[in-house]
């Protein structure tokens, strides 16, 4: 029995630290799974609204809103990964997998755009970062809605 526990112990832990992510046995635990992450997609796009909006009124610290930017670019990158390696459980849910990881990889560029705009301090990338987050927001939103 011992022996057990500790092979069960190592398994658990093996996969902890691999960031091992289970499948989803059901189509509605995987729907569920795309919710939640487009919802906490939906959030860093917005804190990149924000960044942008305050970059463009000067209301912040530069130093403040690169580090912003990168935590939720950084946070956008690894809900991609992780929705990404879902196994959809049916061919029903491949066309689910496909709208948001698109969404997700376009979460990502948009936030990777204003990154490299505030570094800049280029005004015009800075505009044209915040347009497309606002697009992808949007897209995000009536995802979400969709889902629920």
């Amino acid at each position: 029995m011992r022996g057990a526990r500790g092979a069960l112990a190592a398994t658990a832990l093996v996969l902890a630290a691999t960031a091992c992510t289970a499948p989803a046995l059901t189509t509605e635990a995987y729907h569920h799974d795309a919710l939640l992450t487009t919802g906490d997609l939906l959030s860093a796009v917005r804190t990149g609204i924000l960044v942008a909006e305050l970059a463009e009124d000067d209301r912040a610290f530069q130093p403040y809103l690169e580090t912003s930017t990168k935590d939720v670019e950084e946070s956008a990158r690894s809900l991609t990964d992780t929705f990404g390696a879902l196994q959809p459980p049916a061919p029903a849910c491949d066309p689910l997998r496909d709208e948001l990881t698109d969404l997700a990889n376009a979460s990502v560029h948009d936030l990777s755009a204003l990154r490299i705009a505030l570094k800049r301090e280029d005004a015009a990338g800075l505009a044209e970062a915040a347009e497309g987050l606002h697009a992808t927001a949007s897209e995000l939103t009536e995802l979400q809605e969709e889902l629920r």
